[in-house]
């Protein structure tokens, strides 16, 4: 039955409109799709056209403003979609299914219309399907097959009679599934169509769009659909599919299926395909735009935006095209300023009346809204909102959750929320301002300050009980110090009865007692000690905490005074115990705990080395004693200074220390500090070094023993051979470089800002070799080639025993290392440091002969 002609249907009304992700939707549910249908059309292909949904076409005009890519922008990951449905890659030939996913508003949309438009132009498109989760019409499959069939039959004509004759003969055929669908009007038309010599010598793999699959209403439907699809590219090699969608965890699984995957090409829009530098170039020329047409230009500062600001909404945007549309739809409002506008964007004025991120808020609110247990997942969402990248497994610690619940509880949140490498990641760094301003959040807000001082009670009760599991983040605590070091802040908002409670209650004896036994870290025997590392993590951060609170009321201060006298206890007892005769666990002891208070005023370059970072292979104590003390101080971490309650620390150490015990220590620490710069099998290959170098005589050396007795009164000289002196700063800084002469370089004064183990030296001959090796960090080159320098180590302790010697008690080894041993060859490059040295020892000599007499 043919239909007669209608008129032309009348203009739409937009009372049943709707704004969505930023798309402008009309729905013409009353007007009849007949009207459409011109006169003497088949039944079948009208039949057609009732179930084509028009809203879901990539050209519809019944979305307004569709999102597409900015010009210039998304270039490689198009080129990349056309260059697959071409074919053109051997081995993505054979995957005839490209799942392009990302996050919510990542720009999936976008780039399925740009490639749309692309492969129309050069006919590569046979149809494409663009769901919509607000639009009766298109959020569900019902009209997916029709939509695809009436697209196809406008590229090869001889289809529109094909599938015409097939709905006449089926005209249930629409109620019938998705399967059958397929397979009987698309892939049966389509294969007696590409079966005509006429078309089949021009056949191309085309493609099909299927985008938005998530905003399906049936998970069963979006499941069926995948099926589908892989039974037709089963059946035909002609067409090849692009559908785009959240990472929903369900099909996530559905990929991962073993018949699926050999068959998918993946794209993570997350991973990187330039969107950063895309996103910039959108927000610059948008920017221009608005600068050049918008209605109050002329109010506009010359320098807007500045580059900061511009970086800023980059770095904000965490590659989601959706933030920086949404910020720039707020600017470019026609009734204000755009300067204002994005002031109001970063809080520097009051909000207008309409709210910056309206439609990007209720696009988190409604997929945070689908989480069956909403409050735990709050409670879970609080910890990448406060401190960024979180590992999971402590979360579950803290918040007393089973293992894995994590996941579990966030596989409906996988298009903002991702857990990579076991942390818990939000895909946008928007998400946690949505979070924490309770005007954007609604019901879904959480105090983060409050949940931030309920980490800290949970993580201190933790491991009060050992039971920490191994957990190595403590962002709790550690992003809690910046906070804390702002002298305006109120300490004691930063105190709860719970954390109180906590720490009256925290056993600080018994949690680092056992890491602190003396146990040999090169044996198997260690193992059993990894949970100390976690210890170590935890002590610096938790006494800083305590520190700055102390002043808060009474409890607070007793329990940060009873807290440093048990920790300095403790290290004694294991020194006492089970160290007695370790002079280099003495020398650390004495170094950090004893010289540093403020009786002892040590040069600035002394008192600033890291002994474990400096020289990690000359002054290793062999256990955990070592480390423990280190990072007890905070000297663990990359911070030059020491930790606020270092001053405290010491105190408490000299007040439970008597003078002979200190002596005692003080004098094995000289003998470490002696023993190392009297030997010469260590100094040997440093010396050859540096006086090879110097072109010394060698003989001279072989003739003049460097015993400190006697020593020549004149060195020779080091001359002024060119060297090459590497410096580091900070951490794992690359090295910086500088041409200079040897003598310049050994005897001058530290560089400023330099520490000694941050020293390393080369000849030029070295040098040219290390440049001819393939490119590497600075050094790992050096250390790759050639052996760890140890002539730093001694500088160090050359320029340390002096001020340890005068505090020494009297010792026998000691003496006796003082009568009969001889500084190593290494000494005569420094001669006004080893007569320093030498002084000190004849000093400490005279005093111990004075008081034998006086006795």
């Amino acid at each position: 039955m043919a239909y007669s002609g209608r008129p032309v249907p009348p203009s739409a009304n937009i009372s049943h409109s709707i704004l969505h992700n930023p798309t402008f939707i009309q729905h013409n549910q009353n007007i009849d799709q007949r009207l459409y249908i011109r006169s003497g059309e088949r039944p079948g292909y009208a039949r057609l056209l009732e179930n084509v949904a028009t809203t879901a076409l990539h050209d519809s005009v019944h979305v307004l403003d569709p999102p597409k890519c900015h010009p210039n922008t998304r270039v490689a990951i198009i080129q990349n979609i056309r260059d697959w449905t071409l074919g053109t890659d051997e081995e993505l030939r054979w995957k005839p299914i490209l799942w392009l996913k990302g996050g919510a508003g990542a720009g999936k949309s976008a780039i399925a219309r740009s490639v749309a438009e692309r492969c129309s132009e050069e006919g590569l498109l046979l149809g494409a399907f663009f769901f919509g989760t607000t639009d009766p019409t298109r959020n569900h499959v019902g009209r997916l097959v029709a939509t695809l069939s009436y697209q196809i039959s406008l590229v090869l004509p001889h289809f529109r009679d094909a599938v015409a004759t097939l709905i006449e003969d089926d005209p249930l055929i629409f109620d019938r599934s998705i399967r059958t669908q397929f397979y009987t009007l698309l892939i049966r038309p389509l294969s007696a169509v590409l079966a005509k010599p006429s078309t089949a010598s021009s056949a191309t793999p085309c493609l099909i769009i299927i985008d938005g699959l998530d905003e399906c209403n049936a998970v069963s439907s979006q499941r069926d659909l995948l099926f589908t699809l892989h039974e037709v590219i089963s059946t035909t090699t002609l067409i090849r599919f692009l559908v785009c969608s959240r990472p929903e965890s369900h099909l996530n699984n559905t990929f991962g299926l073993s018949h699926m995957v050999p068959i998918i090409y993946k794209i993570f829009l997350d991973d990187d395909y330039s969107a950063s530098h895309d996103i910039r170039v959108y927000l610059e020329d948008k920017f221009e735009q608005i600068k050049e047409g918008h209605l109050f230009k002329h109010m506009l500062p010359d320098a807007w935006p500045t580059p900061e600001t511009v970086a800023t909404l980059v770095h904000k945007s965490s590659g989601q095209f959706i933030y920086a549309a949404t910020v720039l739809r707020y600017v470019e409002s026609p009734r204000h300023r755009p300067d204002q506008r994005l002031n109001a964007i970063f809080n520097l004025r009051a909000s207008f009346k309409d709210l910056p991120f309206t439609e990007l808020d209720a696009l988190y609110r409604h997929i945070i809204s689908k989480a069956e247990d909403l409050p735990a997942v709050l409670d879970v969402l609080a910890f990448p909102a406060l401190y960024g990248n979180f590992e999971a497994k402590d979360i579950e610690a803290i918040l007393q959750l089973e293992h894995g619940t994590v996941e579990v509880m966030l596989a409906d949140l996988h298009s903002i929320v991702t857990i990579a490498n076991g942390n818990v990641k939000f895909l946008h760094k928007s998400l946690s301002d949505f979070l924490s301003e309770p005007q954007r959040a609604g019901d879904l807000y959480r105090d983060l300050f409050r949940a931030r001082l309920s980490h800290i009670a949970r993580l201190i009760a933790i491991f009060s009980t050992h039971n920490h599991q191994q957990m190595s983040v403590f962002s709790a605590i550690t992003y809690f110090m910046e906070e804390l070091r702002k002298p305006d802040n109120i300490k004691a908002d930063f105190v709860t009865s719970d954390i109180l409670q906590a720490s009256q209650q925290f056993p600080t004896f018994e949690i680092f007692g056992k890491p602190l036994l003396a146990v040999d870290c090169t044996t198997e025997d260690y193992v059993q000690f990894q949970p100390s590392v976690v210890e170590w993590s935890f002590i610096h951060p938790y006494f800083e905490y305590l520190y700055y609170i102390k002043d808060v009321c009474e409890s607070t201060r007793l329990v940060y005074w009873k807290h440093i006298q048990e920790y300095c206890e403790c290290i004694l007892a294991v020194l006492d115990s089970n160290l007695s005769g370790n002079c280099r666990a003495h020398f650390v002891y004495a170094y950090y705990y004893l010289l540093h208070g403020p009786r002892y005023r040590l040069p600035w370059k002394l008192c600033n080395v890291k002994l474990e970072h400096d020289f990690s292979r000359s002054i290793y104590v062999g256990t955990v004693f070592g480390p423990t003390i280190l990072r007890g101080m905070g000297w663990g971490s990359l911070y030059r200074l020491p930790c606020p309650y270092s001053d405290d620390i010491t105190k408490i150490s000299h007040d439970l220390i008597g003078d002979i015990e200190m002596g005692a220590i003080f004098a094995k620490s000289a003998c470490f500090c002696l023993a190392w710069l009297c030997n010469e099998r260590r100094a040997r290959e440093d010396a050859g070094r540096i006086y090879g170098i110097a072109r010394h005589d060698r003989r001279k050396k072989r003739d003049h023993p460097w015993h400190w007795r006697q020593m020549v009164p004149r060195p020779p000289s080091l001359g002024n051979r060119l060297v090459l002196i590497c410096f580091r700063n900070y951490g794992y800084q690359p090295y910086t470089t500088r041409l200079t002469r040897i003598q310049k370089a050994l005897r001058t004064s530290m560089p400023s800002g330099y520490r000694y183990g941050s020293i390393l030296l080369f000849t030029m001959r070295e040098y040219f070799e290390i440049k001819s090796q393939p490119p590497q960090p600075w050094p790992y080159r050096m250390s790759i080639k050639y052996h760890w320098q140890e002539w730093p180590t001694f500088i160090f302790l050359l320029d340390l025993l002096p001020h340890i010697l005068p505090l020494a008690g009297r010792y026998e080894p000691l003496m006796d290392m003082c009568r009969k041993k001889c500084l190593s060859s290494l000494s005569q490059a420094w001669p006004k440091k080893s007569r320093r040295a030498r002084q000190a020892i004849d000093s400490y000599l005279r005093r111990m002969d004075s008081q034998e007499g006086g006795e």
